[in-house]
């Protein structure tokens, strides 16, 4: 009986030594605990503190558990939701994983991780500019862009999926509209340039700048009152003259490049024309011309 007894006080000493080992460990070990038993609210809570406390901060394992976890809360909590701060934290615990592990000692088992990340920004971007939130699109494919860098050198691939996603944008500020007032003017414009920043020779782009420009100033000409003063009117010519300039080089781009062929040179045609150089709008003239026979 007193082995019975005595065996019995040792179990008890030894589960007490075990609970009061497990409450005195540091945070990182009791984030892993909750990761294990997915309980991710107690995980959370415990790799933060391990985040910020210098001995852990700097080691690519607590980066690494700080993405999974984020990624696993944001699936469980805010999936829905077009700007998620946990998918924030995801993705901040992401690059700072990339920056410190040198060693790439976990970067193989964070790609699919990224890649998931990534492509909820790329998918809730296209949302946001369904819902006409063309801010929050862009900070989401931002996010996407950066997440991206990461794990995929193909740069040319990128800015296909940059250029296609700006070019969504354009489409839904301009939707069913003939016309286009000045301030979706200047996000159309801003947007264009944006797409020749990434690819100077791009028609579309080239194209649908000049047309802005263009109609800018036929829109000044047909609204103009001639009855006004002479150093108003010639200020307003001025101006008109100016649009059609910064019109020339963008349509002569979509000339070159083969784009809409019968559009490009209407456009020459009426851009030299407003620009009282008869002899290059009759050029274009008969081109189109010809090409319409």
């Amino acid at each position: 009986m007193k082995r019975l007894i005595y065996i019995l006080f040792l179990l008890v000493a030894v589960t007490t030594t075990v609970n009061a080992q497990f409450v005195q460990n540091n945070s990182m070990s009791k984030a892993e605990f909750y990761i294990q038993k997915a309980e991710f609210d107690s995980a959370q809570k415990y790799i933060d503190i391990a985040a910020t406390q210098e001995e852990f901060t700097t080691l690519a394992k607590v980066w690494f558990y700080r993405s999974f976890i984020y990624k696993e809360q944001y699936k469980t909590k805010e999936k829905q939701e077009l700007n998620s701060e946990l998918r924030n934290e995801c993705a901040t615990s992401i690059h700072k994983l990339y920056k410190i592990d040198t060693a790439s000692t976990y970067l193989s088992q964070a790609e699919p991780l990224v890649k998931y990340i990534s492509s909820t920004y790329y998918n809730d971007a296209a949302r946001a500019i369904n819902n006409e939130n063309y801010e929050l699109a862009n900070q989401n494919f931002n996010q996407y862009k950066q997440l991206q860098t990461l794990i995929n050198t193909d740069k040319n691939t990128l800015n296909e999926h940059e250029i296609q996603f700006k070019f969504a944008i354009a489409t839904a500020i301009s939707k069913g509209q003939d016309k286009v007032d000045s301030t979706q003017r200047h996000q159309l414009a801003a947007i264009y340039k944006e797409i020749l920043a990434i690819d100077q020779n791009n028609p579309s782009a080239n194209y649908n700048l000049s047309l802005l420009y263009y109609n800018e100033g036929v829109d000044i000409v047909n609204n103009m009152d001639y009855d006004m003063e002479f150093e108003n009117l010639m200020a307003t010519q001025e101006k008109i003259a100016d649009l059609f300039k910064e019109a020339l080089p963008f349509m002569l781009k979509a000339y070159e490049s083969n784009y809409r062929k019968e559009d490009t040179l209407e456009g020459l045609k009426n851009i030299y024309y407003g620009l009282n150089d008869a002899e290059k709008s009759n050029y274009y003239k008969q081109e189109l011309e010809s090409l319409q026979k």
